[in-house]
């Protein structure tokens, strides 16, 4: 009887192995992407930093991975915007309130296109926006699908003029570039961008409006919820720009002014005061449409907690010339900017503990781009920092670098990281705070090619942190309830 089940088994076996095979093809072939789970950070990188500052950190303890929620394999998810007509990448999302027509509005970046201008020539940065909604594809994937409509935005409101001193190939690049979306305190759709400034010294700059007045569809994809909202307060883009130190006017660093990380913080007495976070550790106020940005004396120094990395002496921690808690964990002065607006986060379950200064911090993501030349191929290093939601605002700490499930050799820019609610749950109007059962999701470009966007619980983001000087013990204590 046994030497007649063995054949069967073999060929049952072969016949499953084939189905999953198969399985696996359709979906390689449907999302046209890598089997590899995730890549490690590639060796270049840390060849890089292994010559520059005679360390190197062990890649089995340095990364923390994102895998999705919904997705069954737990690869990131697809942006389906084939209905627009665009072919799009780096997206920024907004989750439409309950009872919406749609679930987001999306603004992504389409391909530049060339244009003349008074006899010269320029590459058009475009942004389309458009409605989609939470579906699932024929092999139970989720995807993000477009709606038919789709539009341009704020095109040529500024005029073509401008000149990069420091970087003159820049000045062939017009339109609006690295949109994000934000949801205030108040419940204002804000949208923040960089665009081109006619100036002395200043060729970009960052400019900010009402999402309402940038998609005027918009008012009629939130339904009844628009007679919910705030008045619309910045009807037109207005610049955001800072005062350089005296004498500093010319330096490149102040020329072009790109991803200001909005931000609000849950326990300010005022609830419509706007921060925007210019440089790891550098906040500023918004005060009006004349006057500059105002510093709001955020501790701007931090430094990791030594040893770092954990396998060298403590007199053998690297710190940065920055004197950032970030630079010193990214191992590096250069290239490093925020990517992502920034969240606010309780460390508790929702209904489990109320808003206070220990256990509420700000969160927003920084990244790290490598192009040196001799690199095979472009890649962002990407970490979570964390800062006090009360004044001085410190950084308190910095994540492990992220990967997400899924990705392999083309680099991911991330340039959006938003809560999503669960329709079964009355939520406060302030969408961009919340705990750490919460659910966010992270958008980000492929390559420079194709979207994405990643589901995971808000507790990830503050998950496997390396503590920087000064932490307070209040936020030690809270972050009993993180796994590390």
């Amino acid at each position: 009887m046994m030497r007649l089940l063995r054949p069967q088994r073999v060929v049952m076996a072969v016949v499953m192995a084939t189905c999953v095979l198969m399985v696996f093809a359709a979906f390689k072939v449907d999302t046209n992407d890598s089997f590899n789970p995730i890549m490690w950070r590639p060796a270049f990188i840390e060849s890089e930093r292994s010559n520059v500052h005679g360390v190197m950190r062990s890649k089995a303890h340095d990364f923390r991975i994102l895998a999705s929620m919904r997705n069954k394999m737990g690869f990131f998810n697809a942006i389906d915007a084939k209905k627009t007509g665009y072919e799009i990448m780096n997206p920024t999302l907004l989750q439409l309130p309950e009872g919406s027509r749609h679930e987001f509005l999306v603004i992504t970046r389409a391909f530049h296109v060339d244009k003349k201008i008074n006899d010269k020539k320029y590459r058009l940065a475009r942004q389309v926006a458009f409605f989609a909604d939470l579906t699932y594809n024929r092999h139970g994937m989720p995807e993000l699908t477009a709606d038919t409509w789709s539009r341009l935005l704020v095109q040529d409101f500024n005029g073509p003029e401008h000149h990069c001193k420091h970087q003159p190939d820049m000045d062939k690049y017009i339109g609006p570039e690295d949109m994000k979306l934000f949801w205030t305190r108040a419940g204002a759709p804000l949208l923040i961008f960089t665009y081109q400034v006619d100036d002395p010294n200043l060729c970009q700059g960052m400019f900010l409006i009402d999402a309402r007045a940038a998609v005027p569809e918009l008012e009629h994809a939130l339904g009844s919820e628009v007679k919910q909202m705030p008045p619309v307060q910045f009807k037109e883009p207005v610049g955001l720009r800072r005062q350089p130190p005296e004498g500093e006017e010319s330096h490149s660093r102040y020329q072009r002014e790109k991803n200001w990380a909005m931000t609000q913080s849950p326990l300010a007495k005022d609830a419509n005061e706007l921060l925007f976070m210019v440089e790891p550790g550098q906040l500023f106020r918004w005060i009006s449409d004349e006057e500059p940005v105002e510093d709001v004396g955020a501790e701007q120094e931090s430094a990791v907690e030594a040893p770092f990395p954990h396998d060298v002496k403590i007199e053998d921690t690297w710190h940065s010339r920055e004197k950032t808690c970030m630079h010193d964990v990214m191992l590096s002065n250069n290239h490093v900017h925020q990517s992502t607006p920034m969240l606010s986060i309780t460390l508790c379950n929702r209904g489990e503990c109320k808003p206070n200064a220990n256990n509420t911090v700000m969160v927003g993501m920084v990244q790290r781009r490598y192009d040196r030349p001799g690199n095979p191929f472009t890649w962002y290093d990407r970490h979570i920092a964390v800062y006090e939601a009360v004044a001085p605002y410190r950084m308190m700490s910095v994540s492990k670098s992220l990967a997400y499930y899924g990705e392999g050799n083309k680099y991911i820019w991330t340039g959006s990281m938003v809560y999503v609610h669960r329709k079964d749950i009355k939520y406060a109007r302030d969408r961009s705070h919340g705990y750490l059962n919460d659910e966010v999701w992270l958008s980000f470009g492929i390559g420079d090619s194709r979207p994405g966007w990643l589901d995971i619980e808000a507790r990830e983001l503050i998950a496997d942190h390396h503590v920087c000087q000064g932490a307070t013990e209040g936020y030690m204590n809270s972050r009993k309830a993180v796994p590390n």
